[in-house]
Parts: C-alpha cells; structure tokens; sequence
C-alpha cells in the first residue's frame, strides 16, 4: 500500500490547510481559487478505494436499497384537491406524460394522415418498434459467459423471468431473417432458462457506501432496450433532451446560474429506486409500452446472500430503460411545475435542464418543483441542491460565479497508471486555478518511472509534457514524432485447442453482430482449415474473444511504440462529442492556464 495519509497531508500543505482539512463548504466571501482548493481537499480521497469495493461500503449501500424499497407506498400520491395549485400541477403532470408517451390521434386518424399526409406521424411503440430496436446491454447479462452482443443472443442459454415475453420475442423476429435462423439454432440447442429475478450486485461509488445494480435476465432487456429507446425518442420529441447532449446543456446551465442566480440546481436521493411500481400504475397512461415495461420489470431482486425481496419500486439501476423513464418523469414534473406558475418551457435548453436526476430550473420555480418532486415521492437531496448564492452543481460540474471548481477524485494508487492518471489531472486542475501542487506532485513523481507521452494520450498512458521537452531525435524524417507509451493490454482466450472439439457455433448469430456493428474485428478472430465452405463447416474452427474485465479488476498494460504527425494539439472542447469524453478533464487548456501547466510539466520533471 502507498503512503496514503503522507501523500495527503503533502496536498493539504499545498493547498495552504496545514493539517487541518477543510469542512467543505463553500462560502459567498470565498473567491472561486479558495473554493477550488477547498472543492479539492474534499474530493481528493472521497472515492478512495484501493482494494476495490468494502464489505461496509457494501453493507451500507445494502440497507439503503432495502430500506427505500420497504418505504414506497402500496399506493399513488394524493394531491389535495382543495390546494389549487397541487390539483392544477398534478393535472400538467399527468397530460404531460400522456402527450409524451401517446400520439395525440386515434388509428382511424393516423391512417387518414398516411394516406394524405396532412400531419407528421409520431412513432409508435409496437411490435415493428421492438424489432427496430430491442437489444442487449453493455454489461453482464444472467447465465451468459460474456458480454458480448453474439454470446448472450446465439451461443448460450436464454434467460428470463416473464414467460409472456417468449413468444412476444418470436413475433418480432418473425420478419429479421438471419436473426430469426440464428435464435432457431440456439433454441435447438439450448433452449430457454427461467431465473428468479435480478441479482442485485455492488458497483463502486465513494468510501463509504457503493452503488446497487441488477444483473437484468437477458430476454427481459431485449425489451428494456426497446422501451428506454423509445422514451429516448418521445423526449427528443417533446422536450428537446438528446441524452447524448443534455449534460452539456446542464453544465452550461448551472455555469450562468452560477454567475446570474437566474437558475438553480436540483439533485435527488436515489432517484432511480424511488420510482414506484403503484405510483407508475396510476400516472402512465394505459397502452402497449406500459405492458410492456410492466412484463419486462423483474418483481424480485435477488440478494447476494441469496434472499428474495419483491421490489416495490418499477425498476433497478442496470434495467434498460430506468434512466430514460426517470428523466421522462422529471422534464413532465418540471414542465408542469412551469405551467402551473406561467413560465415559458417552450425551449429547454435555455429555460430547464433535465439529465436523470439532475436538474436545473428557474429560481422563481425552484421551491415549487422541489416541493412537487416531494409529492411524487422522491427526496431532495439538500446538500447538493442549490438556488442561492454563487455555487451550483450539474452533470459532474461545480461552479462559483461561473467558474468551475471541481476537484479531482482518486481512487486508488496501487498501480503506475493510476499514479500517472491523477499527475496528469493534478497538473490540469494546477494550471486552471493557478494552484501549483510541488510537494503533492514530487511524491507522486518519485513512484513511477518517466513515460512522457502528448497531450492528446490518455490519463494513464505516462506523463502528459509539451512538446518543447521531447528531444529532438525523436523526430523522424517524416517530421512525425515517435514515443512509447502505456495501453490496455487486450486478453484473449481461444475457446478451441487444436485436439478439442469445437464449441457450438452459430454463424446466423456471428453474421448478425457483424453486421449490428456490436461484433468488431479486434473482438473475434475466426480460422477454418475448410477454405470452400467455412460458414457450413464447423470442423477445424479456432474460436477466440476478448474478455472485458470484471467489476473492480485491474486493467493489464503494456508498453506501446506509437508515431503522430503533432504533438501540442488538442481538440476544441467545443468539439468534442461529450457522449465519448472518458472524464470531464479532457477539455483543452489555452491561454495562460496552457502556459501555467507548461512550466508546472518542467518543474515536476527538473525536481525528479
């Protein structure tokens, strides 16, 4: 283990504390550099987890998920019909959801609108709609040896929970050919499994308590998928939230409330699992995507110590379409919330944000959304939720006047690449808010070995360094410069000896994720010794995959040779597609906060 505590009294030191940590708080006198000395103090070790996940982390996060799920009502909120403002809002709420999820025409209305094209034709969620979109998840899915695309749908067994969804999944492959063969060939030989329900598992979420999820049965998420892509739709539609976007909206949002006061910042407590299974009942409007998402929720989550809790709540985090469900009912809250007070909510992207649980309102709404969200049944998380005085929090943004101030967290520091991480965002933050860390980053420098690699590597390739420190041979004569780095060592594993027989092979399913894009050629490499005929002849077949790491494992790295035509340049932030941005460090620097990182890189370098 590293010096953990030296490490950080070094920061402290650095940050001009002495040894007294700060108590976090950030106060209306403090300029925005003392509130990001402040902000770094306290997020610095608040993720701290160098042995992966605690038995008390998960203990805590275990009594949270019980405790919320015995708390939901058996029944929908009442709103008091004598408080005109409750009714008035609960009414907005309920029209809202019902325009957002329904087309506003009746079927005899649509055909005549096809045939004339009198009006745009909504989409709609049916049997064609789920075989347009029903997909696996990223992650582990149950009875599955892997997560890929081509493993879970053709090569195992089929695991459910809701037998109804069996032949609701024949109906809608009954028209995809390839993949149609390629589930009749994987029926044939294995058939379908039926599992009890979710298994609840821990994720890593800070020191003190970890995040729950469930491993979703994997029919039940082809349908999950299906109904989180079509909410994903309706709140384009509607609201104008692309998921992909929206938390740069939010960010950009809480950055002008931060420095006007004319937004505020929402942030609730465990949204994801407050959403009622009784309260859904009564707000949703009737329809094939509510039976839907009713017959593909799992009513049970098992434990891992092995117990069985029905789930009160609609939906875990790890079913697909939880976070897209709760960003619909909170832009129709927030909405209502405006319309019942007279607010334009015409354009959201000015005048509300909503990206999950996080939110951004007007001032003048604040109170009356916040107590709202109460009355639907969430809780307001108070620490994190601002409407006064210069700071306000989005989408992994903190910002005082406009400023933003957010430290930088590390997790663990067993590995080099760790360590090469947090000196590369350590001299980022540093040079941002003129802040230059030696002690901290003279530590830091003494346990790792000097890689020095361009701007544009990742965090953990080795030391980010401008260009006037590589020395001149290595450039080539192309004028490109040449460097080592550290990558992340790809593991494969061949599934067939040379003497063994082959596994049970499906080319249909193989065919599908190629061309579904989910199958990549670095994924899966694929040899016959029958050069006339390989897709019909199994025999001779060597079969290997990449293996994505399990939560909380190590990533494995290897030193790398890599050229590239330049070496300052970073992209403009205003560019980058945020969807793909691995972590909200990686925004170019300009300016003086260029020149400060500059001559912070040398003097980490010149004291090694």
């Amino acid at each position: 283990m590293r010096d953990y505590d030296g490490l950080f009294q070094r920061l402290l030191n650095d940050l001009g504390f002495g040894s007294v940590k700060p108590d976090g708080h950030v106060f209306t006198d403090m300029t925005a550099s003392e509130a990001a000395k402040c902000a770094l103090a306290n997020s610095f070790y608040k993720k701290l987890c160098p042995e992966g996940n605690s038995r008390k982390a998960d203990a805590c996060a275990l009594e949270k998920f019980e405790r919320i799920n015995a708390s939901l009502p058996a029944g929908p909120t009442d709103f008091i019909a004598s408080n005109e403002p409750e009714s008035c809002f609960y009414d907005y709420f309920r029209n809202n959801l019902a325009v957002t999820l329904q087309p506003e025409y009746t079927p005899a209305t649509r055909k005549l609108a096809e045939e004339t094209g009198s009006f745009e034709i909504e989409e709609t969620f049916d049997l064609d709609f789920i075989r347009g979109h029903m997909m696996v998840g990223p992650g582990a899915s149950q009875l599955a040896d892997s997560t890929s695309m081509v493993h879970k749908l053709f090569m195992g067994e089929m695991s459910y929970v809701n037998p109804y969804l069996i032949p609701l999944y024949r109906s809608a492959l009954a028209e995809t050919g390839s993949w149609a063969d390629a589930e009749f060939a994987r029926f044939t030989e294995f058939g379908f499994t039926r599992v009890k329900g979710g298994k609840l598992f821990f994720a890593p979420k800070n020191a003190e308590i970890s995040r729950t999820c469930c491993t979703e049965p994997n029919l039940e998420m082809l349908f999950q998928r299906a109904a989180g892509d079509f909410l994903e739709l309706r709140l384009e539609r509607h609201f104008g939230i692309s998921l992909s976007v929206q938390p740069d909206n939010n960010r950009r949002m809480a950055k002008r409330g931060s420095s006007d006061q004319s937004l505020g910042t929402i942030d609730l407590v465990s949204a994801s699992d407050s959403i009622g299974l009784q309260r859904m009942l009564a707000y949703f409007p009737a329809g094939f995507l509510k039976t839907t998402m009713l017959a593909s929720r799992c009513e049970t989550a098992v434990l891992p110590d092995g117990r069985d809790v029905e789930l009160r709540m609609i939906s875990t985090m790890g079913n697909g379409f939880t976070f897209p469900l709760q960003t619909v009912i909170f832009a129709c809250a927030v909405k209502a919330a405006y319309q019942v007070m007279g607010f334009a909510c015409d354009d959201p992207k000015s005048q509300f944000g909503v990206f999950g649980d996080d939110l951004v309102v007007r001032r003048e709404t604040y109170n009356f959304v916040c107590q709202m969200l109460v009355k639907l049944g969430f809780e307001v998380n108070d620490a994190k939720s601002f409407n006064s005085g210069p700071f306000r929090e989005s989408c992994g943004h903190d910002y005082v006047a406009g400023v933003n101030i957010r430290g930088v967290y590390c997790v663990s520091l067993e590995t080099p690449q760790e360590i090469y991480s947090i000196i590369n965002r350590l001299l980022r933050w540093g040079a941002e808010h003129d802040c230059y860390l030696k002690a901290t980053l003279s530590l830091l420098r003494s346990w790792v070995r000097e890689v020095r690699v361009p701007p544009s590597e990742a965090d953990d390739a080795g030391i980010k360094v401008p260009s006037c420190l590589m020395p001149s041979t290595r450039v080539d004569n192309a004028y490109w410069y040449r460097y080592r780095c550290y990558v992340r060592r790809i593991q494969r594993v061949n599934l067939v000896e040379p003497d063994a027989n082959p596994p049970p092979f499906n080319p249909e399913g193989t065919a599908v994720g190629f061309l579904s894009g989910h199958l990549r050629r670095r994924d899966v490499v694929l040899t016959s010794t029958d050069q006339i005929s390989p897709w019909l002849t199994p025999e001779g077949w060597s079969f290997s995959v990449s293996l994505r790491d399990k939560i909380g494992a190590r990533a494995r790295y290897k030193i790398a040779n890599k050229t590239l035509p330049y070496w300052d340049y970073q992209p403009d932030s205003s560019m980058v597609d945020c969807s793909r941005r691995e972590t909200t460090w990686r925004e170019s620097l300009a300016g003086l906060s260029y020149i400060r990182w500059e001559s912070d890189v040398m003097a980490v370098l010149a004291n090694s």
